[in-house]
Order: structure tokens, then sequence, then C-alpha cells
């Protein structure tokens, strides 16, 4: 209790020149220098016996009787700075923000240098949403501490919330003045200009760092990077050839230049610099990976210059040759070039570290679909995806294609009815599953099935005349539909008037519907054009009798 008590008593004497009426200086902003003596009266006496019991009511935790003493002691003596002070701070801990404005307001006008009165006081206007008054408050506070840093960078803060983004950057180039240019500064100063929607004062600030600490790499190119975007490539290039100088080693310069010169329309000196970037050791796998599938993306592997390109590629193999992002890359490059056999190698090198991804399946797919060779593989591939993502087209696409070239129509039909099952996302592979879906129930003796898919296939692909021909031919083989074969057969040697099947669809509908008379021309064309068809030359050769007969 007697410890409770001496705490009190010297948290009063701290406060104790709030109540002396014109006193501007608290014993606690100069504990350390001798004052002056000060006659003591009665009355004096007995208001800091009172601030003594309302500070020691509050350390032993009776804040509520502790509040009712600060507001007596406050309305008896108006003038007692140290009272309202107290009172504000304990109407701000109960949340009544308007009332803990007025009563540390009072006290401000009371002892207008104390500093806790002021930062109470700015808390205060902080949680009341007074972001001007505020600013007002902090203006006081750096005038009666003017060596206090801290406090311009809550008056910065202020101005920030109050909109005036300008007074926010002075309130810090007034710590510059003290300090120096330092590096939170700047790039502060720079934030706030950038906001503001200045930004050659944003580039500025950082200039100025640059030119500050020219040691220092990074600010050199944020200057660069700022001047390169505002279209000042000359301005940049002096800052890159700093960087340079300082660091020739640096292994970000020479992407940096990279850019420089590619905007500036200088493509071999562009790849030049690329080279030399991907020459630097220092260079980190992902960072090379990330430059070469952004230079795809861009097209830049095309002719002309897709030897830079695999240079590139050749340069970042003997580093990254083994992480899983470089296969890919490698094969996405080769797959653009056509090099599909190679493509595959890089894929599935990538597949072993990594098969969760669709995408990649899909590229190894689609190269194993172009290499003949691997037809098994194909198959065998597309199945294992199939597995992984069974909603996806192109894997049951590719197995019904596979099984067919092998007669296999059943299974075809069971992949592409499977298919359908999950439709066609955005109509991606439709036509060519149903054209396969078409042709496999054809061979498996499900007409009505074949008809439905052959005329939904041509409503998908009204100008493929290869599949109109097998239609028409196929109607003509069933012997049913002739009319509706024969327009379709028409429409095809209109098209393409010297293909010999569309000739002898055509002439051979003709002699079914017996009119062999102008068949028989239309099949004498298809024999001249492949005269080693031994079917064309048996529909001929019935079709010249059958005239003969008639003759």
């Amino acid at each position: 209790m007697k410890l409770q008590r001496y705490l009190a008593i010297v948290t009063a004497t701290v406060l104790l020149a709030g109540c002396g009426g014109s006193q501007k200086t608290t014993v606690a902003d100069k504990r350390y220098v001798r004052q002056p003596i000060k006659e003591t009266t009665d009355e004096i006496l007995k208001t800091e016996g009172r601030l003594i019991d309302a500070v020691a009511l509050q350390e032993s935790g009776r804040s509520n009787e502790a509040m009712e003493a600060y507001a007596a002691l406050a309305a008896d003596e108006p003038q007692c700075a140290a009272a309202w002070y107290e009172l504000g701070r304990q109407t701000l801990m109960r949340g009544w923000t308007d009332s803990a404005v007025a009563c540390l307001r009072r006290a401000v006008d009371i002892d207008g240098s104390n500093s806790w009165y002021l930062m109470a006081l700015a808390e205060a206007q902080q949680r009341q949403g007074d972001a001007h008054g505020r600013v007002a408050t902090l203006e006081r506070l750096v005038a009666a501490k003017p060596t206090v840093l801290e406090h311009y960078y809550e008056l910065s803060n202020a101005n920030i919330e109050a909109g005036d983004l300008p007074a926010a950057v002075e309130a810090l180039e007034r710590v510059e003045r003290m300090t120096g240019v330092t590096e939170p500064i700047s790039l502060q100063k720079q934030r706030l200009w950038a906001a503001a929607g200045k930004p050659d004062k944003a580039l500025r600030e950082v200039e100025r760092l640059a030119e500050a600490m020219p040691q220092e790499k990074r600010y050199q190119a944020i200057v660069a990077e700022g001047y390169m975007s505002q279209g000042k490539y000359k301005k940049a290039k002096q800052y890159y050839d700093r960087i340079l100088a300082t660091d020739p080693d640096d292994e970000y310069i020479h992407l940096q230049l990279a850019e420089y010169y590619k905007r500036t329309g200088k493509p071999a000196e562009a790849d030049r610099e690329m080279e030399a970037a991907f020459a630097n050791g220092k260079l980190d796998c992902r960072t090379k990976m990330q430059l070469l599938a952004s230079f795809y993306d861009n097209d830049e592997f095309y002719d002309p210059r897709r030897g830079i390109g695999f240079r590139l590629l050749d340069m970042a193999k003997a580093d990254c040759g083994d992480e899983p992002e470089f296969a890919l890359v490698y094969g996405d490059a080769l797959m653009r070039q056509q090099r599909y056999p190679e493509a595959a190698i890089q894929i599935e090198k990538a597949l072993q570290r990594d098969s969760s991804r669709y995408e990649v399946w899909e590229g190894l797919i689609i190269c194993l679909a172009n290499d003949t060779n691997r037809e098994e593989d194909l198959e065998r591939y597309s199945a294992r995806a199939e597995r992984l993502f069974p909603m996806k087209t192109l894997p049951c696409y590719m197995q019904a294609l596979c099984a067919m070239r092998r007669d296999d129509y059943r299974t075809a039909v069971d992949k592409l009815e499977r298919t359908a099952k999950w439709g066609y996302q955005k109509g991606y592979l439709e036509a060519e599953c149903t054209g396969l879906m078409a042709e496999s129930y054809y061979r498996t003796g499900q007409y009505a099935k074949a008809w439905k898919a052959f005329d939904r296939y041509m409503a998908l692909q009204p100008k493929d005349w290869g599949m109109m021909n097998n239609y028409a031919y196929y109607l003509a083989e069933q012997n049913i539909n002739l009319d509706k074969a024969l327009e379709l057969s028409r429409r095809t040697i209109e098209a393409e008037p010297d293909n010999d099947n569309s000739l002898d669809t055509y002439g051979w509908i003709l002699h079914l519907l017996g009119r062999d008379a102008e068949a028989l021309p239309y099949l004498r064309k298809a024999v001249s054009l492949d005269p080693k068809s031994d079917t064309l030359k048996e529909h001929l050769k019935e079709v010249e009798g059958k005239l003969k007969d008639k003759e």
C-alpha cells in the first residue's frame, strides 16, 4: 500500500505544474534542470493533495472514483490543466471520444507547450476522425518539440489522412533538413508524389537518393526504370551505364540494357545483352525460365529471331537442364517449330517430375499425334491422361483415333460416347469426335446412329467434301435414301470436279437410280484419274455392261 501511495505521489509530481495557473512547463519536461524556488500557498497545496489522491485512486484500480475526483477537481479548479488531461485520458479509454477531445483541448488551452497534452489530444482527434484538427495539434507539437523526429512523421501521416499530400511531403522535408537524404524518407516522398499524380516529382525523389548514395545500385535501377516508363530513354541509359561501371558483373544490368535496346529499336544490341545476361552464372534459373517463357509468349521465337531463342535455350540448358520448368519451356519452343519428336522427349521429362498439369499432358499428346513412329505411346499416354483427367476431350479422342486405325471400332465407339457424355467445352473437338463417331457407328452396323452423327457433322463442317462423299457412298451402299445421297454427292463434285472418289460415288448412285447413261461419263472420268483402282474399274465395267444389255 505504501508503494502504491509513493508511486501516486511521484506521478502527481510530474503533473502538478499543470495546476499552477500560468505555469508553462512541467517538472517531467525539465527534471534534470535545477528549478527556481516558488512560493507555495495553502490553496495550491490543497489542489496538489486532491490531485495526488485522484492519482492514487487510479493507480489502485478504482478508476471510476478516480474519474469522479478528476472531474470534481476540474470543476473546482478550472485552470488545473493536469486534471483536464487525466479526465480526457479516462474518457478516451472508455470510448467517449467527443468528451475526451473537449477535456484535452481544455488542457492544451491552459498549457499549450506540454507535449503530453498535445500528443493525447492528437490521438483523441484521430479516433474522432478529425484529420484537420489533428494536423493543427501536431503542428503545435512540432513547434513545441522541434527536435523530436517522430512528431514530424505523425504530422505527415495526419496530412495524408486529411488528403493533403503536398503538406505530408513538406513535413518529411523538414526531417530531411535535420537528417539529410535517407532511404525511408525519400521512398515515402516518392510514394506520396506518385499518389498525388506527380510522377516527375516522385522520380526526382529517388534520383536525389541515387545521387546521395551512388554505391547503391538499386536506386540507380529505380531511376532508370522510371525514365524508361516515361519514354526518356537517353536519361535511363545514363543510369544503366552507372550501374555497369559500378558492377560489371551485376546479374540484372544486361537484362535491363536488353530491354532498353529493344525499346529503342536495336534488336541486335538487345540480343547481345540478353546473351550476356544468360552467360552470367549469378542469374538464377527461375529468372531465366521466366524470360524464356515471356520471349516465346511474345512470338519473338519465330523468324527472323528464332536463332537467338535457341541460343538462349542452349545457354540455359547448362545450368537449368535438370529443371522441370526448363523442359517445359524447351518443349514448347520445339513444338512451335513443329519439331514434335524432340518436343515430346522434353515434355516427357517434365511429366516425370510433375504429372498434375493437364496442359502438359495435352502438349505431349499433340506431339505424339504428329509422330507416326510413336502411335503405341500416343494411345498409352492418352489412356493415362484420361485416368487423371476424365472430363477432358483430347485423350478420349486420341484413343478412339488409335482404335480406328487398327479397325477396333467398338473401342472407338466406347471412347467417343464417353466424350460426348461429358460434353464439349466451347465446341472443342466436337466436330472431330462426331466425324469419328459417324464412321465408327457405320462400321459397327449401328446405321441409325451413324446417319444422325453424319447429319450433325455436316452441320458443323458443311464443306468437308471427303466426309460428305463418305456419307453419300454409305447411303448408296445400304441402298437407302438415294435422292439425299445423290444431292450430297453432287455437291462434292461441284466443289472438287477432279476428285476420282467423288466422281465414282456420283456415277454409282446414278447407276443405282437406273440412270446408267448419265452415270457413264462420271465413271469414265474417275477411272481416267485413277486407272489403277480396281473398284473404279469394276463400277465402270458394270455400268458399261448394263448399257450394252439395253442395246
